[in-house]
């Protein structure tokens, strides 16, 4: 019997054919491959289904999958609801298949009562990265259809029988960071790893980022997998017990919508309509998870992430709530000068400015001329205008004149929009409020058109949300969804991809912040969406390490933000270690800087502009390496970027409330026979030459003589 380890609550391009002849049973003729730069994925149909035959690391030739013998299928659905009664689904490849441009695959079966087709795409991009896979069922009867759950991603691989199999993780920084964040454990025969994520998080238990890694330590290779969907999502690996005289056992891996053991998953396909099974990825790797995690961020980069046609991506950002709710036109004024002088790019309005939760109009009071010359005031000092607006949020309050301009639980025309229903004397935060269900249209039309004049009148060069944007439960029987938490998730996520694919499009050049109650909404179907992502909600040093060091495995580190906010130091150096442990990434100041000395004033301009000279190049596309353990405020913990192209990199070295005044980093990713160049930006050491293997085996010995302070090494290849 399998032991299960549960995490969490129990817990495109254009598309390409290629023609296959397709038998109805057993293999087809002629297997189809999709391949990047590092993974090759090799598609039977074995059954009359899809199979994964080969997962082969290019590099190195592995093949985690092993052919066709053993392979088994993605199970396709079985049965339906239709007209209230269950119907057993029989499917059949179609005998050609269509096809297209190079990287994509797609495989199609029909079933002919109901009248169903699914489209398996596999899809593979130029570069390093994964191989994705997405399915698509199209209902083409004249009855609705209820669909089960139907899983987006399953393979058995063949392991080596005396492999030990490690599984990486990284919880959520949601309202602040775990104490043990990352994690990795032996996947050991017999058990089974259950990794289950929400759309908009859970603090208790957390829940993690929807990736995964597992590797062969001792064989240096590994895998990894992801899901890119808002919903309620699963990663499931269960390792078999070998079989007597066999040399491997099996390595059972599914990936898709959470199979929810109190209201089984079911959606409701009408006639014409089409539902898209979530899409998963998986790549290999040779090397370490810091290898393969490179890999996957350079794709992520590539093929994910909106574009932003402003090279100094990732901006340093000053936030309002460094003065909390009591922004208006004379403070925000004052922010934008100090951000000025500081060398900050963009000046951020958070909560505050508007009138009332849910009626998203800027506050006469604060803002007696709007907000439009306060924007056009920070561009005239040359910096971007972002703002905040929580616009999922209601409130009490109903427009006076009928004319539906406030979003409110008492408006009778938006009372069915809510997730829930609430009494008479429910009254709304400062600056959170009740959720609508972005599944219902007329509820995500609503906060679509409020958002447009918003982002015209404002003049906004950045758009941030807050609060929960997708909810995962709705007591609405009307909406689209069904009465399954999992499709309440799911169709609401298709709401909240309307409304920002739709903004997208009419301002391309706007960017958009993910903040859910700070990192709780950490997925890839937010980052297709969103420029940047607020990775944590507690602000303090520590807090931000961890949070980074954990997001930086799944994600680019230039969309990892980090809000810095002050906290008590007793020197520079103290200062500085505040500063740059939220500079890894995206670094947003939430702070009242007016309150710094004079001192701290040019140290902060010093920082920000080493940030923008030297830090931010390698954050937007170099390796990282956590060459430490995950920071625990007490030991040395640091971060690496190296960048092989233009041999630089930088190492962020930090000392917690240890005694230990030295400490010797490790590198990676340097050549061994090279020689790099390495200064010291607080000008503690002279600079030096050392060769790649002396830094990789030997390591470069650090010296801080204060407790809570840093230092930062500039590497150079000569």
């Amino acid at each position: 019997m399998n032991k299960m380890r549960v995490v969490g609550l129990a817990v495109a391009t254009g598309v390409a054919v290629l023609l296959l002849g397709v038998g109805t049973a057993g293999a087809q003729e002629a297997p189809l491959t999709v391949a990047s730069d590092d993974t090759s994925v090799t598609v039977a149909v074995i059954d009359g289904r899809p199979a994964v035959t080969s997962l082969i690391c290019k590099p190195g030739g592995f093949d985690w999958v092993g052919g066709p013998v053993g392979a088994m299928p993605i199970p396709l659905i079985d049965s339906a609801e239709v007209g209230g009664t269950q119907t057993p689904l029989s499917w059949r490849p179609l005998e050609d298949v269509e096809a297209g441009a190079a990287g994509i695959r797609v495989l199609k079966f029909v079933c002919d009562r109901p009248a169903l087709e699914l489209h398996s795409i596999w899809e593979a991009h130029r570069g390093p990265g994964p191989v994705e896979h997405r399915m698509v069922i199209y209902n083409r009867g004249t009855r609705a259809v209820l669909l089960p759950v139907q899983s987006s991603l399953e393979l058995t691989m063949n392991i080596p029988r005396q492999s030990k199999l490690e599984q990486w993780w990284v919880d959520k920084g949601a309202g602040t960071p775990t104490p043990d964040g990352t994690h990795h454990r032996e996947i050991a025969p017999g058990e089974r790893s259950l990794l289950r994520c929400w759309p908009s998080g859970r603090d208790q238990p957390r829940d993690p980022i929807p990736w995964t890694a597992v590797e062969n330590a001792a064989g240096r290779r590994g895998w990894y997998a992801g899901i890119e969907y808002t919903a309620r999502v699963e990663m499931d690996i269960g390792a078999d017990e070998a079989k007597e005289a066999s040399e491997t056992r099996a390595l059972n891996v599914r990936l898709g919508l959470e199979r929810d053991e109190q209201v089984p998953f079911f959606t409701r396909l009408l006639p014409g309509e089409s539902f898209e099974v979530p899409p998963a990825f998986i790549g290999c790797y040779e090397g370490d998870v810091d290898d393969g995690a490179n890999r996957l961020r350079r794709w992520v980069r590539a093929n994910l992430t909106p574009r932003t046609s402003d090279p100094r991506y990732p901006l340093l950002v000053n936030n309002s709530w460094g003065g909390g709710m009591a922004v208006d036109e004379r403070l925000a004024r004052k922010m934008i000068d100090e951000s000025a002088e500081l060398g900050l790019e963009m000046f951020h309005i958070d909560a505050g400015w508007f009138r009332t939760v849910g009626d998203w109009r800027p506050d006469p009071r604060k803002f007696p001329n709007g907000l439009a010359p306060v924007a056009d005031y920070c561009h005239r000092k040359g910096l971007k205008f972002g703002m905040w607006v929580g616009w999922t949020q209601g409130g009490d309050k109903a427009d006076p004149v009928g004319a539906h301009r406030i979003l409110s639980v008492n408006d009778t025309t938006m009372t069915p929009w809510f997730s829930l229903s609430f009494p008479a004397n429910w009254k709304a935060g400062d600056f959170t409020g009740a959720t609508v269900c972005l599944a219902e249209p007329h509820a995500a039309d609503w906060c679509l058109n409020m958002l447009r004049p918003i982002i015209k009148d404002a003049r906004l060069d950045m758009l941030e949300h807050d609060q929960t944007m997708v909810v995962d439960g709705c007591s609405h029987d009307e909406h689209r969804h069904t009465r399954s938490r999992v499709d309440v998730g799911y169709r609401a996520a298709q709401g909240y991809y309307r409304v920002y694919d739709t903004l997208r499009a009419e301002n391309p050049d706007l960017l958009f912040e993910n903040c859910v109650n700070g990192g709780h909404m950490v997925d890839y179907g937010a980052v297709r969406r969103c420029h940047y992502i607020s990775i944590t909600d507690t602000y303090d040093p520590l807090s931000n390490r961890r949070a980074f060091y954990d997001a930086s495995y799944a994600l680019p580190s230039a969309m990892c933000e980090c809000y810095v906010a002050n906290v008590a130091v007793h020197s520079l150096a103290q200062f500085k270690y505040m500063l740059r442990s939220g500079m890894m990434g995206w670094c947003t100041i939430m702070t009242d800087t007016s309150k710094w000395s004079r001192e701290q004033h040019q140290v902060a301009i010093r920082e920000f502009a080493m940030y923008k000279r030297q830090l931010r190049p390698l954050i937007q596309t170099a390796d990282l390496y956590h060459i430490s353990a995950r920071p625990d405020g007490v030991r040395w913990d640091g971060i690496e970027y190296f960048d092989p192209p233009s041999g630089k990199g930088v190492l962020f070295a930090f000392r917690g409330t240890t005694n230990q005044q030295e400490h010797t980093f490790t590198l990676k990713g340097l050549e061994a026979a090279g020689t790099y160049a390495l200064s010291f930006e607080d000008n503690s050491s002279s600079p030096i030459i050392l060769r790649g293997d002396e830094l990789m085996n030997r390591g470069l010995r650090l010296t801080l003589s204060e407790p809570q302070s840093s230092q930062i090494v500039h590497v150079a290849r000569q």
